[in-house]
């Protein structure tokens, strides 16, 4: 009869820990994938961000600056340095012109 115990205990113990990992998995797995759908939404922005620049200006910084008014992170761009970041992409510029576009 004591064997029983000791067995049943231990599957229990087993089965207890196998199933909070299952969980922690799970809910690791969901945050990954939240990660990088917002990841990749960034991306497309900056893609679709960086196409405009390339098909309405001349590749001026200060249409650049108009071009970017309606970016959501348009208030901490510091537009007095020669680089200019969007969400995942460097802008570069050289004398008020587009030299470079850099991942970050």
């Amino acid at each position: 009869m004591k064997n029983w115990k000791v067995a049943f205990w231990s599957c229990l113990t087993v089965l207890i820990i196998i199933s909070l990992l299952a969980v922690y998995s799970l809910v690791d797995q969901a945050y990954r994938v939240t990660y990088h759908k917002v990841s990749y939404d960034n991306m497309e922005k900056d893609f679709v961000q960086i196409i405009e620049i390339i098909n309405y200006t001349d590749l001026i910084k200060k249409q650049i600056m108009e071009e970017l008014e309606n970016h959501a992170l348009y208030e901490f761009m510091d537009f007095n340095s020669d680089t200019i970041p969007l969400n995942r992409a460097l802008l570069i510029f050289d004398k008020d012109n587009l030299i470079e576009i850099m991942k970050l």
